[in-house]
């Protein structure tokens, strides 16, 4: 099977351009004693991406059925530069990341976790949760990980 590289270059293109929109987030890591491990989570989050790509069967992911979601991503990002919201330039980097693996609903789920990586989840712990921000980001991403790896799991077992 021959892969499409238009929709792969395009893919890659988005999904960089959402993360150099998004360098912010190694300052907040760094500097910032609520969102100090955020990029370890953020690691833990995409487990699933190199899960898929990498024990999946090549046959199993067709580029094409994903890339709905990169205007999405895009679109995030650009209001979120335009109106200078970080938070929505953060978004569009999960959206674009979450682009690289097949769409379903616990996908959605594992999108919706991804606030556990970001700077917003640091202020809003601060607030509600201070002492335990880092096993809160854990608990939230890690399950939402474990899930959909058990997903990608059943669906590859089902296939063979």
């Amino acid at each position: 099977m021959i892969r499409d590289t238009t929709a792969i270059s395009a893919r890659v293109a988005i999904t960089m351009y959402c993360a150099i929109q998004s360098r912010e987030l190694l300052e907040a890591w760094q500097h910032s004693g609520y969102d100090r491990y955020g990029w370890l989570i953020l690691l833990l989050w995409t487990l699933p991406i190199f899960m898929q790509r990498l024990f999946a069967h090549q046959h199993a992911i067709t580029e094409k059925q994903t890339m709905i979601m990169m205007p999405v991503a895009l679109l995030f990002t650009i209001v979120g530069l335009t109106g200078s919201l970080r938070v929505l330039q953060h978004v569009g980097l999960a959206i674009a990341l979450a682009g690289w693996v097949p769409f379903s609903l616990i996908q959605g789920a594992w999108l919706v976790s991804a606030i556990a990586w970001m700077p917003a989840f640091g202020w809003i712990g601060s607030r509600l949760f201070s002492g335990y921000i880092f096993p809160a980001r854990l608990l939230l991403a890690g399950t939402a990980v474990s899930i959909f790896i058990a997903a990608i799991r059943r669906k590859q077992r089902k296939k063979t």
